[in-house]
């Protein structure tokens, strides 16, 4: 996979995304990408999306996530965040 992406925006263009993370889960058999558009909140730090990636003629498509996925997903990004601090 590459490391940009473009996403369909709600207005309906093509926006181009860096890819942060792609993983998959056994536990709920779905694909992840995290993903950002550069866009800083009023911390000044760094929004992250996060998205089903499905497979879909030829290309990829990006599904909103259901509450309980999300959880599932904050707690591998927590992960990731105490493994490169150890």
């Amino acid at each position: 996979m590459n490391n940009k992406i473009n996403v369909l925006n709600e207005k309906g263009e093509n926006i181009e995304a860096q890819v942060l993370l792609y993983f998959s889960l056994d536990k709920t058999g779905k694909n992840y990408i995290l993903y950002t558009f550069g866009e800083k909140d009023a911390n000044d730090m760094e929004t992250i999306h996060a998205s089903i990636l499905e497979e879909a003629d030829g290309g990829y498509k990006l599904e909103t996530m259901p509450n309980e996925d999300w959880e599932i997903v904050k707690e591998v990004m927590r992960e990731i965040i105490r493994n490169e601090q150890a």
